[in-house]
């Protein structure tokens, strides 16, 4: 499994260069499987782009201000045969996704979205807390073709 890593500050500019570039390797890993469909390449990618930017916008409004400084945001990619896995990782205090409540559409709020649009666009999402990281995968699989 060939994998990819790349580590941003913890500022929304980097999040937004970050998603950026998961949106680029998730294009080019899907052309690389499947071929050159851009439609779907560019479905596939824009899944894998609005997952991964929740999740650094995440790690980047968590992250403690007395630490802003030196807060690091780390994104790892493995490309499988037919999966994408996406790893992000912070060093910022541990939380508990499944105490994230659901949001209410009726009433929009401004944020609380995240975890939601996560689970929505990915296949699956998973966090843990492993060595001081709190580690967020998402994974996206390319479907057989019938």
């Amino acid at each position: 499994m060939e994998e990819i890593r790349l580590t941003i500050s913890a500022t929304l500019v980097q999040a937004q260069l970050g998603t950026i570039a998961a949106a680029e390797i998730a294009k080019a890993y899907y052309r690389q499987v499947e071929g050159a469909d851009q439609q779907l390449a560019s479905t596939f990618a824009d899944a894998v782009e609005l997952a991964v930017g929740e999740a650094c916008t995440n790690s980047v409004k968590y992250c403690p201000a007395a630490q802003a400084e030196s807060c690091m945001v780390l994104i790892c990619f493995e490309l499988g045969a037919r999966e994408l896995v996406v790893r992000v990782k912070d060093c910022n205090p541990p939380f508990d996704p499944a105490s994230a409540p659901i949001p209410d559409f009726e009433k929009v709020p401004e944020g609380g979205y995240g975890i939601h649009i996560m689970k929505e666009c990915m296949d699956q999402v998973s966090y843990e807390r492993v060595d001081g990281w709190n580690v967020v995968t998402l994974r996206k699989s390319i479907p057989e073709e019938e």
